[in-house]
């Protein structure tokens, strides 16, 4: 197999707001990124990465990849939407791959690597066009297209992740703590769990990775995933089918949620169904409803339109660095745009474009150097530098939403 390059194509919209602060390969599902299933999936490091031109600097200053330059033959282009479950076999070029009719990998011959480029990569037509007549099949798997494809599937993907070589305690674990099924249990070097939380894996494995902190009286039922560094408060309650990425600080009520890494909801209230970015802070007492009165189907709002999801459960997108005030409250298939900061008695509207300064009094367009600098503050609190190349994309970034984010509706800002 020849080298391995990440690329994201012509349907990245859908996944927006999440996508403005991060590629489509950095998403996750279960205990992994989605990059990081496939290196492992094909057990070899990632040789390059095709992203937009907009994010391009900033996905090579983080991961010190290739971004964005030509390949060569015999290269193995992967959709980086592409949620691998089992290692399929990559055909000899030249190969297309393809789940649904949507291209999942590429398998290149000269010319094919000659023709194709990360610009093609997401121009539809352009990619129809370059890979005109060339051999295909269809391969396992699914190519996310929404959030709440990430998010319905985050239980099977931690179950898929699970290894019978990671049950084990290289931790501290109080003796009063309450562990059930303790062979579906992983606690990592570092951990500390303390009485009298409980640990309940008989619906599925619980990975408690290294130097995180379950604190006494929380209760946390499998499958789950608790990241690096990451705190569960007492008595937080963590259902099944939730992921908490690095160094986040939980409490309340949590069910079936994806917490990307650095984020804080530290307080009381419900979060459900729900993909939460990173460098949020939601505030005492937010919470969201994940089900319609009505028990149909939930329309989720993808960049202010709303989507039929097809599923009964859904509760909200958050996008990056927002900030939500005492008591939000989010409706069922919400969306949170970047940087949004929230300060308002009433439920919120369903779509909030990313900058947005909302408040019982209307809704204001946020300055976008004044919301970089409180994103820097707050980085720098967990020992983090925002990059140059990161500081630059935030203040693009309102430009850059306004192509693709319907305005707010007056009518349904709170008053």
């Amino acid at each position: 197999m020849g080298p391995i390059v990440l690329f994201e194509d012509s349907c990245f919209p859908s996944l927006l707001p999440l996508l403005y602060w991060r590629s489509v390969f950095e998403l996750r599902c279960g205990r992994k990124l989605l990059m990081d299933r496939v290196a492992q999936r094909f057990q070899r490091p990632i040789d390059g990465m095709w992203t937009r031109d907009w994010i391009a600097d900033v996905v090579a200053e983080r991961f010190q990849y290739r971004v964005n330059t030509a390949i060569e033959p015999g290269t193995v282009l992967i959709n980086g939407r592409w949620l691998i479950s089992d290692t399929p076999p990559i055909r000899k070029p030249p190969f297309v791959g393809r789940i649904d009719g949507e291209v999942a990998y590429i398998a290149c011959d000269a010319g094919l690597a000659e023709r194709l480029s990360a610009a093609t990569m997401l121009d539809h037509d352009a990619l129809a066009d370059a890979i005109d007549g060339v051999a295909h099949d269809e391969v396992p798997g699914h190519l996310i297209r929404y959030a709440w494809d990430l998010v319905s599937r985050n239980a099977a993907m931690l179950e898929s992740d699970w290894a019978g070589s990671d049950r084990g305690n290289e931790g501290h674990v109080d003796h009063l703590v309450v562990m059930r099924s303790p062979d579906q249990i992983h606690i990592g070097r570092g951990a500390c769990v303390e009485a009298p939380a409980v640990l309940d894996a008989r619906d599925g494995p619980i990975f408690i990775a290294e130097n995180a902190t379950v604190r006494g009286t929380a209760h946390i039922c499998g499958p789950a995933y608790i990241g690096p560094g990451s705190v569960i408060n007492p008595q937080a309650y963590i259902h099944g089918g939730t992921t908490i990425g690095s160094v986040c600080k939980v409490g309340g009520e949590i069910d079936t949620t994806i917490f990307a890494g650095y984020s804080n909801k530290q307080h009381t209230g419900f979060l459900g169904h729900a993909y939460v970015g990173s460098w949020i802070n939601l505030g005492a007492s937010t919470v969201n409803s994940d089900l319609k009165n009505t028990y149909g189907t939930v329309r989720a709002w993808v960049n202010g339109e709303p989507v039929d999801t097809g599923g009964q459960f859904f509760g909200a997108v958050i996008a990056d660095h927002v900030k939500t005030g005492i008591g939000t409250r989010i409706p069922t298939g919400g969306s949170i745009g970047f940087a949004a900061n929230l300060v308002a008695s009433r439920t919120l509207p369903p779509h909030v474009p990313s900058f947005t300064w909302l408040t019982d009094a209307g809704a204001d367009r946020g300055d976008a150097e004044r919301l970089a600098e409180t994103a820097r503050i707050m980085m720098a609190r967990r020992h983090v530098d925002m990059t140059p190349a990161e500081q630059t994309l935030f203040r693009n970034l309102p430009d850059i939403a306004a192509r693709y984010e319907r305005p707010i509706d007056p009518s349904v800002v709170p008053r």
